[in-house]
């Protein structure tokens, strides 16, 4: 949208609104918009010879003007929404939906935007797929990305040299189609496929996986443990790598599927806005709000099926106005509910990077008898909760807090009432949670200040190690789940890394060495447990529940496979047409 300027009026002067007529300064115009007087009064005037309300100036200067609009809001808002379905202009519909416009405005118009989700054939014989995602962009560089759907999207532009096979717990060819290791662990020789094309139409070579390996190596970025034990690597042909390690490590390959080191072309390096990658989609298009991501014709393996998949990137409010009814050239057809338990978790930490009462011992069990999560979410009238103790939902029980042991605690601790200060993720679940917290904190005398920021906007500054002393946040895993839990707290993005306190820190690594160089599954299973059981003693962090993903499902897609981090694959799915 182009100027959203508009509707910004009509939503701040809503309020004080009196059949379409409202007195406002123009002084207030000028703290909405960002902009001089002048500016505010070419704008006026610009909507006025639109035909869209007439202004009535104030008489002397600081006095109120008046606008009388022609249309109601709501009238207002359903003819812009009209317009932009009929122009295809989705990315506008949503910006609306962003602002404070009240939802009852959009109610006559929701069936027509309904209809522009689901499944779609542009085209005679293209199959697009439009869905919504409650999430925004930072950054799709792998080695930089930490954030759930930001590392789905790499999965599907990007290739690895190796994948891991969660049904048999192995390590699968792609784009090497074999490999071998000395006795040792020490030396890995990978065998690259030929006739592999990036979405430029280069062929891989081994020159691309060492620029990638150097890449991860110069920058030093979050993810660098992964490559740590690397000592040199060579490219013995175009075909054939081989990586050197400075000591035995069995588990290493399964570092190699972490879509932190896909393989990116030494011609084009990473460039944000032209991803270059051998995945089975690549990048058709990339804004604030949406991305579409297209069926590379080339791919290695087997082509998708859906030639598009169109992501509508919105703000979490908007979720709670709208139940999408996906619709296919046929006719409307009622969407199927998923379900879904993502294995991650959702916790409070203690920043241990500041000097606060936090780091007294009974401070924090003091908190974890007062964060009952049982009875946060019968508060805020929630559901469907699976409590966790654990990263792993089959590893968590429920846990025993008695609240009147937090006062005791807090004595104990010395707590004087001093103010700490709360970040939460700005989304209206996250503040509720929030906000609930801060007022049984403040029943036992805890004052807290939260601050709900965007996640995305802070994680990769100092200002997340400096100014909260908690933070409510969560991790969820990929299809990997022991290397995406070494990776919560070895990768320097993590908000568990960077908020464990050192002596905390060096005690659990000594177990994390152990299981990142494990074999077998049952011995990396010990060493987990022996790390959460240290972090429940010690109150590092509180667990809070596994979080459990709703999706609403067309009934003519076939063949939805779980792709990790909480998201559906789309790389096998079809559509059944007898089912539309």
């Amino acid at each position: 949208m182009k100027d959203l300027s508009y509707f910004q009026l009509r939503t701040y002067l809503y309020p004080k609104e009196m059949q379409e007529s409202v007195e406002f300064k123009l002084q207030e115009l000028e703290t909405l918009w960002h902009c001089k007087n002048k500016n505010v009064k070419q704008k006026i005037k610009k909507y006025e010879e639109e035909g869209k309300l007439i202004y009535y100036p104030g008489r002397g200067r600081g006095n109120s003007s008046r606008l009388k609009f022609i249309n109601s809001l709501n009238q207002d808002v359903q003819n812009a929404v009209l317009q932009y379905i009929n122009n295809g202009q989705l990315e506008d519909v949503f910006q609306l939906l962003e602002l404070q416009i009240p939802k009852s405005s959009f109610e006559i118009v929701f069936k027509e935007i309904q209809k522009l989700f689901g499944l779609h054939s542009i085209h005679q014989a293209d199959d697009v797929l439009r869905t919504i995602v409650i999430k925004t962009i930072n950054t799709l560089d792998p080695i930089n990305a930490i954030f759930d759907f930001e590392t789905y999207l790499i999965k599907q532009i990007g290739s690895t040299l190796v994948t891991y096979d969660q049904n048999t717990d192995s390590i699968q060819p792609h784009l090497a189609h074999h490999w071998k290791v000395d006795t040792e662990k020490k030396t890995w020789t990978f065998y690259l496929r030929k006739g592999v094309h990036f979405h430029n139409q280069k062929t891989l070579t081994s020159d691309d996986v060492l620029f990638t390996l150097e890449r991860i190596q110069e920058i030093t970025p979050y993810s660098s443990w992964l490559i740590e034990d690397i000592e040199k690597v060579e490219c013995l042909s175009p075909y054939t790598i081989r990586i050197s390690l400075n000591q035995s490590n069995p588990y290493f390959i399964r570092y190699l599927t972490t879509t932190h080191l896909s393989i990116l072309s030494r011609d084009e390096g990473f460039d944000e806005n032209n991803w270059i990658g051998t995945g089975p989609f690549q990048i058709k298009e990339r804004t604030n709000s949406k991305i579409v991501l297209k069926t590379f014709d080339q791919y290695f393996l087997e082509r998708p099926i859906l030639d598009e998949i169109e992501f509508y990137l919105v703000p979490n409010e908007t979720k709670h106005t709208m139940n999408i009814q996906l619709k296919n050239k046929k006719g409307e057809i009622s969407p199927l509910r998923k379900d879904k338990l993502t294995v991650g978790y959702e916790y409070l930490a203690f920043n241990f990077q500041k000097p606060s009462i936090i780091h007294h011992p009974s401070f924090r069990a003091a908190f974890f008898h007062l964060f009952d999560i049982k009875k946060m979410w019968s508060d805020l009238g929630r559901n469907n909760l699976v409590e966790a103790s654990s990263y792993f939902p089959w590893n968590s029980n429920p846990q025993i807090r008695d609240i009147d042991l937090v006062n005791p605690l807090l004595e104990d601790s010395g707590y004087q009432g001093e103010p700490l200060t709360l970040y939460s993720k700005n989304t209206l679940d996250d503040r509720e949670r929030a906000n609930w917290l801060v007022n049984e904190a403040a029943a036992a005398g805890i004052k807290l200040l939260n601050i709900s920021v965007f996640i995305e906007e802070v994680l990769y500054t100092s200002k997340l190690d400096q100014k909260p002393d908690l933070i409510l946040s969560g991790e969820v895993a990929s299809l990997d789940y022991h290397t995406s839990f070494l990776d919560s707290f070895y990768n320097k993005a993590n908000i568990i890394h960077r908020f464990l306190g050192k002596q905390h820190l060096d005690y659990i690594k000594k177990y994390l060495e152990k299981m990142r160089f494990e074999r077998y599954y049952e011995k990396r299973e010990y060493w987990i447990h022996k790390i959460e059981n240290y972090i429940r003693k010690n109150h590092l962090l509180l667990f809070q529940e596994h979080p459990i993903r709703s999706i609403m499902l067309h009934p003519m897609i076939q063949d939805i496979q779980y792709g990790g981090f909480g998201f559906d694959d789309f790389q096998k799915s079809w559509i059944d047409e007898r089912n539309g």
